[in-house]
């Protein structure tokens, strides 16, 4: 299986400063977020991408969005190295849905007329489709039809999450990411979200990176589990693999002290 994302000895630096700086005393030494990091992430699969806080995950990805820039390495997708400035094509075959959505919307929009731009903007379907497709987003991500007029503040936490991927889907990615999708909402709601996360594999094809420190995620909704910890990879494999013999002390660790989550139906994940 040919992988959609590759990434190849990548390594992301916060705090650098020039070399006169630091011998005055004024500059800092570079933090090392992300350190040689490798990894490929197959079209269609689920992968996802666990660790604590800090651990370098989030880093790592929005440098695959060109949101942070590589101190070394390179990544590549659909086979070719990703510039610095992300070209528009790229920019929408590669989305990302973030932590709060909340934050992400604006609060004098509606739902409906956010969506409507994207698509007219981006040109994704004819002006005359539009209004069709915006009602196709929101039944993909289980949304009332009465959503699209309303704006932000009359939102749940998890019906804004479903508007922050609805608007994700909007510009028909390849790989979707998924950034801490999870971790603002409550139990229930994060396993309707996993649910919805586990549909949309299914019905749209799009390959999907979830980044999570939730282990338990990674095994309802995710092929392959990469485990990161202080800016590196210590563990990666399929999720049966690692879930029944992690090689790593730390993903052991983490497999121990997950809570379980219960999905939408309220059964236990297999």
């Amino acid at each position: 299986m040919t992988d959609l994302l590759e990434i190849d000895h990548a390594s992301v630096h916060f705090g650098r400063s020039g070399a006169l700086a630091r011998m005055l005393g004024r500059g800092t030494a570079p933090v090392i977020a992300v350190d040689d990091v490798s990894l490929g992430v197959a079209a269609g699969t689920a992968t996802g991408i666990v660790g604590e806080s800090g651990s370098g995950k989030s880093t790592l990805m929005r440098s695959v969005m060109g949101l942070n820039q590589l101190a070394s390495g390179e990544i590549r997708f659909r086979g070719r190295a990703l510039a610095r400035t992300r070209d528009l094509a790229t920019r929408r075959a590669i989305q990302m849905v973030f932590q709060d959505p909340g934050t992400t919307l604006n609060p004098a929009r509606t739902v409906g007329s956010v969506l409507e731009e994207l698509l007219a903007v981006h040109r994704v379907v004819p002006a005359s489709e539009v209004d069709a497709r915006v009602g196709h987003l929101l039944d993909l991500v289980h949304l009332p039809a009465s959503i699209r007029d309303a704006r932000p503040k009359r939102l749940s936490g998890g019906q804004k999450q479903r508007v922050g991927i609805a608007r994700a889907l909007a510009l028909e990615p390849d790989l979707l990411i998924a950034d801490e999708a999870t971790s603002a909402l409550d139990v229930v709601v994060q396993a309707s979200v996993l649910d919805l996360l586990a549909e949309l594999r299914a019905t749209t094809g799009v390959t999907l990176v979830c980044i999570t420190h939730d282990l338990d995620l990674v095994r309802y909704v995710c092929d392959d589990a990469v485990v990161m910890r202080h800016g590196k990879v210590v563990e990666q494999g399929p999720v049966e693999t690692v879930f029944a013999t992690p090689s790593d002390p730390y993903t052991a660790e983490l497999i121990a002290a997950a809570p379980t989550l219960v999905g939408a139906s309220g059964e236990e994940p297999a």
